[in-house]
């Protein structure tokens, strides 16, 4: 398979025919067509269906297109990084982020590197911790900014911060008392919360004698503080996405309890070398963290 072919595809997709990709590459129809059927047969499966007027992707076709503008995008990215070396521009950092935890945990040390390495360019992708160890498997990110719980054997991990777990609650409905709120008091409360959280919480609620029945469950932190902004329950998310919460209208309170912290980590393949640039920022990360790995 080759970057050409990649190229074709994503033409005929974008342009939704043969006839018209032909004319926005400057060929003509039939060296296209042969080229897709060529495609299909490497493949061993059928990309599009072709209408009278427009194609109609598979479920295959979907997919390939989708990797299609992923490796055509990793693949500029790399031109422009060593083409950026060559003219002493400095290399591209590809870095994927937690998104709640970008804007509290990583942006800080993020833009102190970005002050040392003032030829340096960014792509930062954001998304769940899921989503990165994907990417991250994939070779569409070099490293990710993630959150425990995980587990992953494949990924090297260096450990940044530990973040407690918190209550977010509207002012005017909040009932604890305190500046920190306990496990027993969650109970029969309305609660939001990551799945991933979810075994965790259930463990220490029945410590306290009650099983949690969580009124949302969700996989975001920007979720959960949405609900607990129209008012509809309590969000439980770690304490740094206070950054994404208005002060004047919500409580945020950390719950009382050793085992409900989260921690942010710094993670990388095993299966493949690190570039320059990353290699770089870890160094630099592991020297802010006085953590070794």
């Amino acid at each position: 398979m080759e970057l050409r072919q990649l190229e074709y595809y994503v033409a005929v997709v974008q342009h939704g025919s043969i006839l018209q990709a032909a004319s926005a590459l400057n060929l003509s129809q039939p060296p296209l067509s042969v080229a897709m059927k060529q495609l299909e047969q490497e493949l061993g499966t059928p990309l599009f269906f072709r209408g009278a007027r427009r194609i109609q992707l598979t479920a295959a076709g979907e997919r390939f297109y989708q990797r299609a503008l992923d490796i055509l995008s990793l693949t500029e990215d790399t031109r422009r990084e060593i083409t950026g070396y060559a003219q002493g521009q400095g290399g591209v950092l590809r870095l994927g982020a937690v998104s709640s935890s970008a804007a509290s945990l990583l942006y800080p040390r993020l833009f102190h590197f970005a002050a040392q390495h003032p030829k340096m360019r960014y792509q930062i992708d954001e998304g769940n911790t899921f989503e990165q160890l994907n990417k991250l498997a994939a070779g569409l990110i070099e490293a990710a900014i993630v959150r425990t719980p995980f587990y992953d054997a494949s990924v090297h991990v260096l450990e940044l911060d530990a973040d407690p777990l918190a209550v977010v609650v509207r002012r005017e409905a909040d009932p604890f008392p305190d500046e920190q709120v306990t496990i027993r008091q969650l109970k029969d409360q309305p609660l939001v919360y990551y799945r991933r959280f979810a075994a965790l919480l259930a463990e220490e609620c029945q410590k306290e004698g009650f099983t949690p029945s969580p009124l949302c469950l969700n996989d975001d932190a920007r979720t959960s503080i949405q609900w607990a902004q129209a008012g509809l329950g309590m969000a439980i998310v770690p304490y740094s996405s206070a950054g994404f919460i208005d002060l004047a209208q919500m409580s945020v309170k950390p719950i009382a309890c050793d085992r409900l912290v989260t921690k942010t980590c710094l993670i990388w393949s095993k299966k493949r070398p690190l570039s320059a640039t990353t290699a770089l920022f870890l160094d630099f990360l592991r020297q802010d963290s006085k953590v070794d790995v």
